[in-house]
This record gives structure tokens, C-alpha cells and sequence, in this order.
């Protein structure tokens, strides 16, 4: 271990001179400090977060999806494979993890749905303030597009004097403007409000888990020293891990020595899940049962846009097994699809076992 560098249970005992951990009692409506009670939260195994960084305990199960860009069938039907809903009422030890990209309707996606992330974030947002005390449970991040979002609204109400009142005309103004074409992408400003943006903008970054797993949209960052740099929101360090690409896809991309580099001072984590990356970009050789797979150290996730030419998927990954490398997550049991496989589907009945199928056992309750 680097000079330096912290275990995980010296990164909790130090948490207070790195910024302080605050416990997350209940998403949305502020966080208790917990700078006196840390190490014992930690053991008591606490949810904890501090600025935008997520910390979870070594015990239950964590439900992963990604980039659902508008389509909220695609959310839904993922809420109802995994129960979570149900299993958060009922006091189960779960939680819910979206790696980003719920907003935006991507340029020429057919599946994409008017609207859909507006109804997407409201419906987060009530699964987070209104399932009792476990809704603090339902973890939702920032993606790229979340976070140009943010900005791009900040600039137009700033630079553009935008109110609510001539925020349509603005925003046409700068869809057709030079640069319009770029803008368009981040099309959930047309659909922003004041609210929205806060909640948007309040965000976490990313996720670090007690058994080694570390979740966020994109990349790894190479300008990344510890993860105090995630928790202070550190600028270049939350543009790379929102943005970057594997070299595989493009030429400044990082490397698989980047990413162990990444995962080391991550507290020695070593595994990353993200999304961001379509799997049509990938070279064939790096998806595998429908995931993409970097360096035997990165899972990178497609559960609604992104997927071609795999099948739409998300993980089911347990918080007390240590995952050492992308070769131990199998399909059927940590990778699992959303949709059952093509050559089902028009053989499949309505309500299938698949939708019914116990993901906490692998056992059908058809």
C-alpha cells in the first residue's frame, strides 16, 4: 500500500479530518452530523455520506442500473424485477444504486419517452422521501448528463437572465444557436425547474462500499490522490469520473493501469460498476453475458440506452463478498437482464416466471 494511502477502517477513523462523514437519516431532508459517533456508526453498519461520496456497510444487497435516458418503462420494469420498493418496506437489507444518465432524450432514440425523465427523478424522489426511514436506502448519482445539466442552467440563468417565463424561448434560442447541436444533447434544461436543479445539483458522485466495490458513471480519475477528493467535489476529479472512456474507445482514454491506479487510492477497492460507455463502442471481445468488461477490474453497465448489441442488464451484488476481479459477477446470479432474452420473448406469456423470479435466491415464486 502506497505512502499515504488509508485502509477502510483507517479512511472511517480519519473521516473527520478529511471532512467528516455526515449520516444519511433520510434522503432530502438534510443529514445528522456524526463527527463524535463515526467508528461506532461504522461498525454498527451506517449509511454514511460526506459531500459526494456514499459510504456502505458490509452486509446486504446492492441492485445496480444505468442510463435510462428518458425511458421510463425501462425503470419501472427494473423497480419490478428487483422488488426493491417491496423489499425497502418490508426492512429488508437492500439498496437501490443508479450510476447516472437518467436525463436526456438521446438524439435518435426511438425508445425514448416524452417527458420520461422528468417522471423518472419524481419518481426516485417519492421512493426516497415517502418508503419510511428506508428510502435513504434508494441511491441515485450523477451522471454526465446530470451534471451539464446543472451547469448549463446555472449559465442561462446567469448569463441569459432566464425565468421561468421565457425559459422555452431561451433554450430554443440556444438549440439553434453555433453550438446547438451540442446543446441539444442536454435537453432536460427545457424541462428544469428551480427544484429539479437543487435536487439535481445536491447530488453524490459516486459510491465506495465496504467489500471493495466502487460506483460511479464513467471512468476512473487519474487526478485522484484519495477519496477526499470525491467528498470535496474536486473539479477535474468529478469531470473524469463523469466523462472518461476506456482506450479502447477513445485514444486520450484511460488505460487498465489507470484504473487499478484509481482503485487503489480508492482506499484499495477493486472493483468499479459504471454505465456511460455504450456497449456498441466497445470491441466485441469486452462484453461479456451482456456487460462490458475493462481491465478484470471494471463492469460497465447497460440497462436501458446503451445495450445493443447485448441485452439490457443490471447487477445484483452482494456487500459481504469481496469481488476481486470481473470474472467472479456471473449471468444469472450478480449480472442479471431485464428482459428475458430475445429468443424468448415472443414464446414468453404475459407475467412471466422471469418477472417473478426471488432475485435475493434465484428461486422462481411464479
Amino acid at each position: 500500500m502506497g505512502k499515504g494511502q488509508l485502509t477502510r477502517r483507517d479512511f472511517l477513523r480519519a473521516s473527520t479530518s478529511i471532512g467528516g462523514y455526515l449520516l444519511l437519516s433520510r434522503w432530502g431532508s438534510g443529514f445528522a452530523s456524526s463527527f463524535n459517533r463515526l467508528s461506532d456508526q461504522g461498525r454498527s453498519g451506517q449509511l454514511l455520506r460526506d459531500g459526494g461520496l456514499i459510504f456502505l456497510p458490509g452486509h446486504g444487497k446492492l441492485f445496480v442500473a444505468s442510463d435510462f435516458h428518458t425511458r421510463y418503462t425501462d425503470f419501472e420494469r427494473w423497480l419490478e424485477r428487483t422488488r426493491i420498493i417491496d423489499r425497502l418496506r418490508n426492512g429488508d437489507d437492500v439498496y437501490g444504486l443508479i450510476v447516472g444518465d437518467v436525463v436526456d432524450r438521446k438524439p435518435g432514440d426511438s425508445y425514448a419517452e416524452d417527458e420520461g425523465d422528468t417522471r423518472i427523478i419524481e419518481r426516485i424522489r417519492e421512493i426516497q422521501n415517502n418508503v419510511d426511514e428506508q428510502g435513504g436506502r434508494f441511491l441515485y448519482i450523477q451522471g454526465n448528463h446530470e451534471n451539464r445539466c446543472v451547469s448549463i442552467y446555472e449559465k442561462l440563468i446567469t448569463d441569459e437572465a432566464m425565468t421561468p417565463s421565457n425559459q422555452q424561448q431561451i433554450v430554443k434560442n440556444l438549440f439553434s444557436g453555433e453550438h446547438g447541436s451540442y446543446y441539444q444533447q442536454f435537453n432536460f434544461v427545457s424541462r428544469m425547474n428551480d427544484d429539479r436543479y437543487r435536487y439535481l445539483k445536491e447530488l453524490p458522485v459516486a459510491v465506495i462500499t465496504e467489500n471493495g466495490i466502487v460506483g460511479i458513471h464513467a471512468g476512473p480519475s487519474r487526478s485522484l490522490s484519495y477519496p477526499k477528493d470525491i467528498i470535496m467535489m474536486n473539479e477535474a476529479v468529478v469531470d473524469e469520473i463523469l466523462w472518461s472512456r476506456p482506450v479502447a474507445v477513445r485514444k486520450d482514454g484511460y488505460d487498465s493501469s489507470d484504473l487499478a491506479a484509481f482503485l487503489q487510492r480508492m482506499d484499495g477497492s477493486s472493483l468499479v460498476v459504471s454505465g456511460h460507455t455504450p456497449l456498441s463502442y466497445l470491441p466485441e471481445e469486452l462484453i461479456r453475458d451482456n456487460v462490458g468488461e475493462y481491465g478484470g477490474q471494471q463492469i460497465i453497465l447497460a440497462t436501458s440506452y446503451g445495450s445493443d448489441p447485448a441485452e439490457k442488464s443490471f447487477l445484483v451484488l452482494d456487500l459481504k463478498t469481496a469481488y476481486e476481479s470481473t470474472s467472479e459477477l456471473r449471468a444469472g446470479e450478480e449480472i442479471r437482464l431485464l428482459e428475458p432474452p430475445l429468443t424468448q420473448r415472443s414464446q414468453t406469456p404475459p407475467l412471466m416466471s422471469f418477472e417473478n423470479q426471488d432475485l435475493s435466491t434465484g428461486v422462481s415464486n411464479a
